[in-house]
């Protein structure tokens, strides 16, 4: 799977430096429409790609931070400025990279099922199917089509038996993944659009990183159940 994501991302750059190439030919050409229309599609596939990136590594923004601080002290040290208290700062930094460098991310085991189900929902074999996260509370992922976008769906507030799953910091992963509230504020969701599908693999992204990053301090249940539609 990490072979097949990491060819995923390196297709997406691929598509980003060719976009970027065909706007400064437009740029040239003072054809401002068409570089209005690329501008579009590249902030889609930097989307997908910074998607992806956060997924392989969840502490990427994290240690992008720590990198700035680390250079700025380092400027500093290097000026002969309080050189102990940079020094110390630099280190401390470098310890905290060091253990973020450690971590390895998780990737559920969803199987063929969940691909499958997927090619079914694109394909109209189906019109929808539940991913389930934490049955018994009524947790899941609802996946379904609508104007030639996948929906992907969190159980609506009102039917989750446990109150204490959208804290502030879930909310704001959830947010950084590319959910917001539906128009009616009943639950939250986020669209991929059917153009940009070509396997499974930024739908099962999109999955791990809701198991992974904003539900991971609730058990979700290591056995995940799928409900098809019909």
């Amino acid at each position: 799977m990490n072979e097949e994501i990491n060819e995923l991302l390196s297709i997406y750059k691929q598509e980003k430096e060719l976009i970027e190439s065909l706007i400064k030919e437009d740029e040239i050409d003072h054809d401002y429409r068409a570089v209005y229309l690329k501008s579009k599609i590249l902030n889609r596939i930097k989307h997908k790609i910074r998607t992806i990136e956060l997924f392989i590594d969840p502490h990427l923004q994290e240690k992008e931070q720590l990198k700035r601080r680390s250079d700025f002290f380092a400027e500093m040290d290097r000026n002969g400025l309080a050189k102990d208290y940079y020094a110390f700062q630099l280190e401390k930094i470098n310890h905290e990279l060091e253990q973020l460098n450690n971590f390895t991310p998780g990737y559920f085991n969803d199987g063929q099922e969940f691909d499958d189900a997927v090619f079914n929902l694109v394909e109209n074999k189906i019109s929808a199917f539940i991913f389930n996260l934490r049955k018994e509370e009524n947790l899941y992922l609802k996946f379904s089509i609508k104007k030639n976008q996948i929906i992907i769906r969190l159980t609506p507030f009102a039917d989750i038996l446990a109150s204490n799953y959208f804290i502030k910091s879930t909310i704001n992963v959830l947010k950084q993944i590319g959910f917001k509230k539906n128009k009616s504020r009943t639950c939250f969701q986020m669209k991929y659009p059917l153009e940009s599908f070509k396997d499974a693999i930024p739908v099962k992204i999109i999955a791990s990183r809701v198991i992974y990053e904003a539900f991971y301090n609730y058990r979700i249940n290591q056995s995940t159940t799928l409900k098809i539609i019909p």
